[in-house]
Formats: C-alpha cells, structure tokens, sequence
C-alpha cells in the first residue's frame, strides 16, 4: 500500500487545502537482481486537512516478497486553498516528488510505503498577466518516505483513513533526522548592493543515497519599496531550482517558468545561486469620484524586493527532508 500522512504549515484563514495526485510509481529491485519502475496507476484528490495524525491509501499493488522498494514518485496534478472563504489555485513548487524511501525491505505480507508530505503554503501578493491584483499561493513541498509493517487488511482498500499509530510517526521522525543529516546545507551568503539582491546556497550529500531538489524558501523580514517610495513588508520567496541557478516565484508569470530540479548523489556538493533585481509588480488604482462605476487603473508600480542588512534570514531547503540554515544580509 501507498499511505499518505500530512502536517501542513498555512496562512491564517485557511480551511481547506486539496491535493490531486496521479502518476504513482514505485522503484522496486526483485528477489532475482532486476529493477525498474512499477506503475500503480492510481490518482485521486485528497484533504490534505483530514490527514493530521492520520494515514489515507492512495493505492495498492502487489510485489513479490523479499524485494526491496527504494522509491516512490508522483506527480501533483493540481492544489486548491480556500482562505478566508475564496478558493484558490495553488502552483506548486515542484509538480513531480521523487523520494527515496527509508527501510526498503518488503519482506511481510501486508506492508506499505508511508508518505510523510509536509507542505506549506505561501502567501504573495502581486499581480496577474493582466494587470489584476492577486493573492498568489504557493505550495512548498517536503516530503520523505519509509517502509511500514503494522498494517490492516483493511488498508488495502483505496481512500481507507486510519489513525496514525505511534511507532509509526516515532518512524517518521527518525527518518527525516536520518534525511537531514545526510543532505545538508554547509553554508549560505546572502547580500544586497541597491536594488540587487545576491543569494548563495552550498548543499551536500553525505549519505548513500540520492536527493532530489526542486526548490527552497527564504523567510525573513524584506523591503518592499515602489517608485512612489511606498514601502510593505513581505515574509517569504520561494525559489524554483533550474540546474543550480534559483529562480524567484514573485508572481503568476514566474510560477509558470519551466525549470529543471538538481539531483544531488552521493558525496556530491552543489551551490544554489541567485543575484538579480527581486520585483513584485502592483497595480495603482485611483477611486473616482461618486459618479464613477469603478476605480481607475492608472498603471502597474515595480515594488523592489530587498533584504534588510543587519537582519537574520533562514533558508529552508523543503523537498526530501526538512533542512534549515540562518544567514545575515550583509551591504
């Protein structure tokens, strides 16, 4: 069985957060020496908010005992938010999560892959391809995978929901300690000079496995200055990964941008990098006068997005694991 489990991280407001999923397949080695990728044909939209504490089947087949099932992949089709009552369409950060899978060894009749999916959702507010102002969200997901045995025959059937069991998330918790150890983050640079915001980010493997990174996140307190010297606050970029190059989601327009993840093997080490003018894009408004249907768009306003020299960001890295690491902007 294929089982997910999800603790979300949400903006205030938030009460329903569904995920459609398809394409699962797992990487299983045979008793007898071969390999390759197995098929589960199975999709399906679950409320990622039913699963606190809690473990869904999302499909189910049947491999030969003894083998050895090392990861597991799936694409996410879609995400959809309500906050605050308006339902939204999520981007997701990466739609395709490959994990490798802790404890690999199928060796029980009844046995299964538990999925732990930590996403979370980030706000930003910018503006469409059309000038409109928006909330834009964004999905950051982080997820790591192990091998479970105390199961019931009634998990096999699909949509099947149970409690998650102690041993089970005592499991999960060693696993992504184990993860996070194995792929760290060794250092971080993180700089401003006038508008150009520079950011650096040296990640390694020191496990036996290979990691798969499709993106991280910055969090801090950042300016956000207009033209007009308006100045707001923002708390959270997300950063897309295209090779070793990372490219900001500001906006409808950037979340569309087709990237390529970075896969880290063994004993590898790469660096993250980004350097770049950080730019939001509003619309300005102006409200008529009475006699006026509706306010008057009188053009769309850069907002320069900078750090705060002196301040104390942390870089999250949120794909197999959950990796952190705190860096001060500097002028």
């Amino acid at each position: 069985m294929v089982m997910l489990t999800d603790p979300p991280t949400v903006p205030a407001g938030t009460t329903m957060l569904n995920l459609t999923y398809s394409n699962v397949t797992l990487h299983a080695v045979y008793p007898d020496g071969s390999s390759g990728w197995l098929s589960v044909n199975a999709s399906g939209t679950v409320d990622l908010f039913s699963l606190v504490n809690m473990s869904q089947t999302i499909a189910s087949t049947s491999i030969p005992s003894g083998s050895t099932v090392d990861q597991i992949q799936f694409t996410i089709a879609s995400v959809d938010a309500t906050v605050n009552g308006t339902v939204y369409t999520v981007t997701p950060l990466s739609s395709t999560l490959v994990m490798p899978i802790a404890n690999s060894k199928v060796n029980k009749t009844l046995s299964g892959v538990l999925v732990d999916f930590n996403p979370t959702l980030v706000l930003i507010q910018g503006t469409n391809s059309t000038g409109s102002v928006v909330d834009y969200y964004v999905l950051v997901p982080s997820a790591t995978a192990t091998v479970v045995t105390s199961l019931s025959r009634a998990q096999v059937k699909v949509g099947t929901i149970v409690e998650l069991g102690k041993n089970d998330r005592e499991k999960l918790v060693r696993v992504v300690e184990s993860f996070s150890e194995d792929l760290t983050i060794v250092n971080a640079s993180l700089s401003v000079s006038g508008n150009v915001t520079s950011l650096s980010v040296t990640l390694k493997n020191t496990g036996d496995i290979s990691f798969r990174i499709c993106g991280l996140t910055l969090h801090g307190d950042f300016n956000m200055t207009s033209i007009v010297g308006k100045r707001t606050r923002l708390g959270t970029i997300p950063f897309k990964v295209n090779g070793t190059s990372l490219v900001p989601l500001l906006g409808a327009d950037s979340a569309s941008l087709i990237t390529s993840a970075l896969t880290l093997e063994p004993g590898q080490n790469a660096t993250l990098t980004f350097s770049g003018v950080l730019e939001l894009k509003r619309v300005c408004i102006v409200k008529g006068p009475p006699i006026v249907a509706a306010p008057m768009i009188i053009g769309v306003i850069p907002m320069v997005v900078t750090p705060i020299v002196g301040a104390t960001y942390t870089v999250r890295l949120m794909n197999e694991g959950f990796q952190t690491f705190n860096v001060t902007a500097t002028a």
